[in-house]
């Protein structure tokens, strides 16, 4: 017999249990303590003692009128309308009630987005301050969501524990038919855990691609409503941005398009996975190098460790034979390293650009797939 931690938590029917009840079917009733035990059955009083306690407990047992030390057995429909329907009426009371709640709060919409008008003429715009509000929110979107959702994750993979969080709400919404499509980093092919995940909502039939250089998070809902991240008075980005203006979603509509068409598909666990995008993670690192940009910020906008980019840097520098970071951008100029590669052309595998055996998993931000806001799985999460 199995119960609960929870005191008003009903026992489970386990093998000794059935039998035990069988017994009181065949015979009529049993002996409700020891030496009574039940012939055949294998087991000791204490077992019948506790078999006989659970079946007390779901109405499946009761004592014979006249001789409470007899026990008779009780239909079990007899005994559902006993234990269950009290409980069922119950949560049907309670699920009413907060809908009740759900219903009230909601009539103040209206109030809400007029006030707001007035105060910032921000109509389709609604600041979501933290974290809580953000994951509330986003996974109220996710579960509407009826066509299609798209999310632009730039960073390195995402931690295994936001991708365990959000695996069951995308399976879920891809079960409903959704359309989901993910880009991300090249780097984020590194990560074994990202790898995993990707491989797996694949053949649930998202769809994955990556590029050298994303803009910000963003996911859109079937594009009718973006969640952005809040990044204003460099506050910690844990809140988001909730935005229903037509226009504004429109143009993350049209630059999600534009940065997919250009993007590499990615399928999740491959030996080539990082080979592939090799090419195209050279260009980037050569043209940022040749507009001098420092070494931070090549890898805040390549999605990589300070340690890997630096490291990358120097392997190109010396493949290049450049003696300093100008001297690699101008020799990279003059060798065409920094032309944009033309359509189908294979990744190239040069130097430390594929070697990353120490590339870490990198979370980043706030609202976005697997970030700390509701992971709607590595896939939907500003």
């Amino acid at each position: 017999m199995t119960t609960g931690k929870n005191s008003g938590e009903l026992p489970r029917l386990d093998p000794a249990t059935v039998a035990v009840f069988e017994h009181a079917l065949s015979l009529g009733s049993v002996g409700r303590r020891h030496p009574d035990v039940p012939p055949g059955l294998g087991l000791d009083p204490e077992e019948v003692e506790r078999a006989c306690r659970a079946l007390l407990a779901l109405r499946l047992l009761r004592p014979a009128p006249g001789d409470p030390g007899r026990l008779i057995p009780v239909s079990p429909d007899a005994a559902a309308a006993e234990v269950v329907g009290p409980r069922e009426a119950e949560l049907a009371r309670a699920a009413a009630h907060i809908q009740a709640v759900r219903d009230e709060l909601q009539s103040l919409m209206p109030q809400y987005r007029a006030a707001r008008r007035a105060r910032s003429g921000e109509e389709g715009i609604t600041v979501l301050p933290d974290l809580a509000a953000a994951s509330a929110m986003l996974t109220e979107e996710s579960a509407r969501c009826w066509d299609e959702v798209f999310t632009v994750q730039p960073g390195g993979g995402r931690s295994p524990h936001h991708l365990r969080d959000a695996i069951d709400r995308d399976l879920a919404m891809l079960g409903r038919g959704v359309r989901m499509r993910t880009l991300y980093q090249h780097s984020a092919r590194t990560s074994l855990a990202t790898q995993g995940y990707v491989e797996r909502l694949t053949a649930a039939g998202a769809e994955y691609r990556t590029a050298a250089e994303l803009p910000d998070r963003a996911v859109v809902f079937d594009r009718s409503v973006a969640f952005l991240p809040r990044r204003v008075s460099g506050g910690s980005g844990e809140g988001a941005v909730l935005v229903r203006d037509a226009d504004v979603v429109a143009y993350l509509c049209r630059s999600f398009e534009q940065h997919w068409s250009g993007a590499t598909p990615f399928r999740g666990t491959s030996e080539a996975a990082y080979k592939e995008v090799g090419g195209s993670m050279r260009r980037a690192l050569v043209g940022l190098l040749a507009e001098g940009v420092k070494d931070e910020v090549i890898a805040r906008r390549m999605g990589m460790s300070l340690r890997t980019c630096r490291r990358h840097i120097a392997e190109l520098l010396e493949e290049l034979g450049a003696s300093c970071r100008f001297q690699g951008g101008v020799l990279a100029e003059r060798a065409g390293l920094t032309a944009p590669a033309p359509p189908g052309a294979p990744g190239e595998v040069v130097g430390g650009c594929v070697d990353v055996s120490d590339v870490p998993e990198e979370s980043g931000g706030s609202v976005v797939p697997g970030g700390p806001v509701a992971p709607v799985a590595g896939q939907v999460t500003p």
